[in-house]
């Protein structure tokens, strides 16, 4: 049990709680990784767009004066771009157009890091201000700059300068892996502290599992629990008054058990006072007889001597069948003694011999000498065997046949059989016999629950019962206790 809570309980909140942590830490990271992008973008973007109009303003300045001198302004502008390439590193390209879109210039960062005029790597001129981030298949990412050179409201021409947009590519992605680092970093913290709070959370929840499994309903065991002034200390605290209620219910439900023992005894008992009154009233009737001669005739010694000594025969039988009900029907405190099953059989048997003679139903007892020693209380098992017997006995007509047997049905197990050849038990009823208050017989015959305590009595006891039964063709009740052990049997 503790293991299926442990992993489920625990693996359940980790992985919820971990996901849920798992992805709010991507989310935040994207958002920052995304804001933070567009920041160095903008700023990047800023810083070329200032550098471009920086740079647009001189060429403008050299296109002036080329057109009021008569120097060749590309000398003047190669002067130009060639300084501003050099000056500033991260400048890949430098191309200028004049107003009708020809080219008047394009110039290249060398691989030694001086400028070349080259016209293989041709532009297109736009005649909008704009930038753009593109992957260049000379420069591989560029940061490029289309600017309209324009002065006093007159258009001159367009620049297009190409900025190395590598750092801007490296510093996002080093943005990304310590935002990345970060949310493993703090994941993992989380879900380290995530785990031993679970685990202590699960342990205390453990803690009642164990408790609770200690439980039996029979024995008092004490529950020791912690005290803790949060959530789970107001679980101890209840469970602990579930526990008092606990007791008290199981207390109020023995004492109702033993009443309904008792009844029900008691109800097997009246069924017997038919068959026992004669057993009373035959010795009455002997000892009425012989006082009625004794007064006829007081001068008879011998035959007073004679008369005496079958009274006192007579006494004694009622003696001996008064002491068998009362010791039947007195309500005794429960105590698990070994005992042998065979000798209570016997009593019982006994007990109830006139009431089957009366029927002349015979009885066949097959009790096996060997048969091995049990824990049980032996006035609960002898009510056990009263109501099956009593069963058997409503069950079967005159000349029936009841056959009770015992014996050893395995190294730990002893069994009991009672079967008749009565009337049998329906196939729908089969399945309710056990249930309280369920009878099959007239009104007044039965109260319904023999069965059921014997039920009670024997599972207490750690055994079985079971039943097999034909309609018509008899019924077997068998019982299956467990064998006491040896240290067991010393001890008693």
């Amino acid at each position: 049990m503790m293991f299926t809570l442990r992993s489920s309980l625990k693996t359940r909140i980790l992985l919820l709680i971990g996901s849920v942590v798992v992805l709010l830490m991507l989310l935040i990271s994207s958002v920052l990784l995304l804001k933070w992008r567009e920041l160095i973008i903008q700023k990047e973007t800023e810083n070329a767009i200032s550098i471009s109009k920086t740079f647009s303003v001189t060429v403008i300045d050299a296109m002036i004066f080329e057109e009021k001198s008569v120097v060749q302004k590309e000398n003047i502008l190669d002067t130009y771009v060639e300084n501003f390439i050099n000056s500033l590193k991260t400048v890949q390209y430098v191309a200028l157009f004049d107003r009708n879109g020809a080219s008047i210039l394009q110039a290249i960062r060398h691989e030694n890091g001086r400028p070349d005029r080259s016209t293989d790597h041709e532009l297109t001129p736009q005649p909008d201000e704009r930038v753009t981030i593109r992957r260049d298949p000379q420069f591989g990412w560029v940061l490029e700059v289309n600017l309209p050179l324009v002065f006093s409201g007159k258009h001159w021409g367009t620049a297009t300068i190409g900025f190395n947009a590598q750092p801007i590519r490296d510093e996002i992605q080093s943005i990304f892996f310590l935002l990345l680092s970060a949310t493993v970093l703090i994941t993992s913290i989380v879900l380290i502290i995530l785990f031993f709070s679970i685990d202590r959370m699960t342990s205390s929840l453990e803690t009642i599992v164990r408790e609770i499994d200690k439980i039996d309903f029979v024995s008092d065991v004490d529950i020791s629990l912690p005290s803790q002034n949060d959530e789970i200390g107001f679980l101890y605290h209840h469970f602990r008054l579930m526990m008092d209620r606990l007791d008290v219910s199981k207390k109020e439900l023995e004492q109702a058990q033993r009443q309904i023992y008792q009844a029900e005894k008691l109800a097997s008992i009246g069924r017997l006072a038919s068959g026992v009154a004669h057993q009373v009233n035959n010795p009455l009737n002997g000892i009425r007889a012989c006082l009625y001669a004794i007064q006829q005739n007081p001068a008879d010694t011998a035959q007073t001597r004679e008369y005496l000594g079958l009274i006192t025969e007579g006494i004694a039988s009622i003696e001996t069948v008064v002491k068998k009900l009362l010791g039947f029907a007195r309500q005794q405190s429960t105590s698990d003694h070994v005992i042998n099953i065979n000798d209570s059989i016997a009593t019982v048997a006994n007990l109830f011999d006139l009431r089957l003679k009366e029927k002349n139903i015979e009885t066949s007892l097959e009790l096996s000498k060997d048969i091995g020693s049990v824990k049980f209380d032996h006035h609960l098992f002898q009510e056990v065997v009263m109501n099956l017997l009593l069963n058997s006995y409503d069950a079967v007509g005159n000349g029936g046949i009841i056959q009770m047997a015992t014996g050893n049905k395995s190294a730990s197990s002893v069994f009991m059989r009672i079967s008749d050849n009565g009337c049998g038990i329906n196939q729908n009823d089969l399945k309710r016999i056990f249930d309280p208050f369920f009878t099959t017989k007239e009104i007044g015959t039965g109260t319904g629950l023999g069965l059921s305590v014997c039920m009670g009595i024997i599972e207490s006891h750690g055994g079985t019962i079971e039943v097999q039964s034909i309609e018509g063709n008899g019924t077997s009740f068998t019982i299956t206790l467990p064998r006491a052990d040896a240290d067991e049997i010393t001890d008693h």
